[in-house]
Parts: C-alpha cells; sequence; structure tokens
C-alpha cells in the first residue's frame, strides 16, 4: 500500500481527534488521511497535553468541528461553510457512541461552528460494523469536507481506502451487508 499513497496538499489544518480505541483497529482510516495528507495531525483522546493545547488554540472564528448535532448547520447549505475565516477543522474519529462521548467530555468542542453533511456521498467503506446507511468513515468525512468546501482533487483519499480494503483479512461478519450487519 505505502507505495500507492499519493500526497495531498491542503489549505487547512485537518485534526482528527481520535478515540484511544480506534487507534488499535487496523481499519483505521484516519491513518490513511495522516499518510495522503501529511499535515494531518490525528490527536488520541489520551493524549491530554495535545487535547488541551488544541482547545487553547481553536475558537469560534478560527476553527469548527464536522460533527452533526442540534445545532449543526449543513455544510452543503452555501450559507455558511468553514472556509470563511476557518484555518483549523476537527474531525471525530470513533463510533457515534464514542463520538458523542467524546463531545460530552471535550465539552469546548461545543463553542466551535459545527457541520453535518445534508448531501453526503454514499460510503463506499464496507469493513464496520454499523448499519447506518449515511455513515462515512473518518477517511470520507475528511474528503467530502475537503472536496465541497475546497474543491481538492481527494480521489487519492478513496484510493488509498479502497486499496485497504481490498487487502484487509478481517471477519467477514464485520462487512457491511453481511447478515450479522445488514444495512437498514
Amino acid at each position: 500500500m505505502c507505495s500507492a499513497i499519493e500526497i495531498i496538499t491542503v489549505p487547512i489544518n485537518v485534526i482528527i481527534l481520535q478515540h484511544v480505541k480506534e487507534q488499535r483497529h487496523a481499519k483505521n482510516t484516519a491513518r490513511l488521511v495522516s499518510l495522503c495528507v501529511p499535515t494531518t495531525n490525528v490527536i488520541s483522546t489520551n493524549d491530554n497535553d495535545a487535547i488541551n493545547t488544541l482547545r487553547d488554540q481553536c475558537d469560534a472564528t478560527n476553527s469548527a468541528v464536522i460533527y452533526p448535532s442540534k445545532e449543526s448547520i449543513a455544510i452543503e447549505s452555501g450559507f455558511k461553510t468553514p472556509s470563511k475565516g476557518v484555518n483549523t477543522i476537527i474531525f471525530i474519529d470513533g463510533s457515534w457512541k464514542q463520538a458523542f462521548g467524546m463531545m460530552q467530555e471535550y465539552n469546548w468542542l461545543q463553542t466551535l461552528p459545527a457541520f453535518h453533511f445534508s448531501q453526503a456521498p454514499t460510503t463506499n467503506y464496507d469493513i464496520r460494523h454499523t448499519g447506518v446507511r449515511k455513515a462515512l468513515s473518518t477517511l470520507e468525512a475528511v474528503a467530502y469536507t475537503l472536496s465541497f468546501v475546497f474543491k481538492a482533487n481527494v480521489a487519492p483519499l478513496h484510493n488509498a481506502q479502497r486499496l485497504m480494503q481490498q487487502h484487509w483479512q478481517g471477519p467477514q461478519s464485520h462487512r457491511r451487508g453481511s447478515e450479522k450487519n445488514p444495512i437498514p
């Protein structure tokens, strides 16, 4: 896979706040993002110093978080996008339950403008334990944001995810659409 990685330059700081349990997964797409976008900063929830530094650097004028909530705005709305004055976009990497817990634990994230996807593409990430049809991998969320907001060519990200899935040798029951994980 390493020889297939292509570098993408982006005009924004990409931060992935990663639940500590996600770090150990072989299907960790945040790692692929950091390989294709080397300026990406992946911060583990067990790195309190890095989280505190991030908190101190981020405010509602320079940062945004991609997380669906009651207050979040559709990134596609055109009304307001993260590109206006924002130099840092934070992505939450974890299961839905883990992501919710992270948003509660790091409540300063709730002070940042939040964005969700109303027209996200269908996921091509089929080695996950979710039956949520509209769920994207972290890589796909980063790719969609960079493509939609900044018109970046994100084909290298999608290619890396496709290659990783082709080589993944985990249990068939982890794949979307399997009997244990039917897509609703």
